[in-house]
């Protein structure tokens, strides 16, 4: 009841809103991007660096870019600071707009003309490896569609491009706001008569009590007090209740529509962006597997995005990722016949 009356939940959530931007303990603003439309997804993607895009259109930072339905390329170079310590991750931030349509837009994003991951609304942040950090710029090449699957669309709707940066991530911060986040969800769903839910909301703001938030954020003395305050939210979590005598296993998979609300060649694309990003996932998370059905997927990768579907293999050889289904393409089952489904 303290917590209620002290707005517990309300305080946390606000805290972590505010420190949720030091996560990039510095950040350095990418050159803005050169766009070009395109005539379709199937065009083959101006990606190399043997194109000649200085007549292209610009799009700086806090403007406006991209209409409804339109396929695009931007390309830029970016550097990373000799300067940034190699111990903390990097990583290109970009925020390249939100069309507020599923997660467009979309785009897959090439580095030195190789697909590497993609960028959306859900995915602005692209780790990479320590391979860039070799002093050299580097052709970043972005390939996708704005988005649009309404019937209904404002055609004089734009997408806004905010600031794109290569970031240093600090993963101490990183942690302790997963890690609060985690235990403020759990506590919203428990009882108010469970004691967890009390345990929890101390042990929340205990944690927040020991991160040194005083203005201006970002300091050493924030950064020095983080990992601490992570030490004793997770002591608290821990000691909060017993575990709950049950293993919960969790399988990565990607619905994919073959044909819904956006054209075949769209569908090309989503397989490109979505799997070379489980290839990243998997080169972060060691313990990470994955299922995938829909041979017509596979089909389309193989195709389209040979060195994706390289690594596809590697890892299906590795026992990390699964190919299942048994249709070719998934059926819509509220549209078709037991006769048909069973031949």
């Amino acid at each position: 009841m303290q917590h209620k009356t002290r707005w517990t939940p309300q305080k946390i959530a606000q805290r972590l809103q505010l420190i949720e931007k030091a996560v990039y303990k510095q950040q350095v603003p990418i050159q803005a991007f050169q766009y070009k439309t395109l005539a379709g997804p199937l065009e083959t993607p101006p990606i190399g660096a043997d194109v000649d895009d200085s007549q292209w259109d610009v799009i700086n930072p806090k403007s406006y870019w991209g209409t409804w339905r339109t396929d695009f390329v931007l390309r830029t170079h970016f550097q990373v600071p000799t300067d940034w310590p190699a111990d903390k991750p990097i990583a290109l931030f970009l925020p390249l707009g939100d069309a507020n349509d599923f997660s467009h837009p979309e785009a897959l994003a090439y580095v030195d003309g190789l697909p590497y991951a993609s960028a959306d609304r859900h995915h602005q942040e692209i780790l990479l490896t320590d391979q860039f950090r070799d002093n050299k710029p580097h052709l970043l090449a972005l390939q996708g569609w704005t988005g649009g699957t309404s019937v209904t669309l404002d055609r004089a709707t734009r997408l806004y491009m905010r600031e794109c940066d290569i970031v240093q991530i600090d993963p101490p911060t990183r942690e302790f706001i997963s890690v609060a986040k985690m235990a403020l969800d759990v506590a919203a769903q428990l009882d108010d008569n469970n004691t967890v839910k009390g345990h929890l909301y101390n042990a929340l703001d205990d944690a927040f009590k020991r991160v040194d938030t005083r203005d201006p954020l970002g300091t050493p003395a924030f950064y020095g007090s983080v990992p601490a305050a992570l030490t004793a939210l997770k002591a608290a979590i821990a000691a909060a209740g017993e575990p709950m005598d049950v293993d919960v296993i969790g399988v990565g998979h990607a619905h994919i529509d073959v044909a819904w609300l956006w054209t075949l060649g769209q569908t090309v694309r989503k397989s490109g962006r979505s799997f070379s990003n489980v290839l990243r996932l998997m080169e972060q998370f060691p313990n990470y597997k994955f299922s995938q059905s829909q041979a017509q997927l596979y089909q389309y990768t193989e195709q389209y995005y040979p060195e994706v579907f390289a690594g596809i293999k590697q890892r299906v050889k590795e026992g990390r990722w699964e190919p299942m289904g048994g249709t070719w393409v998934e059926p819509d089952c509220n549209a078709i016949g037991a006769e048909s489904l069973v031949r």
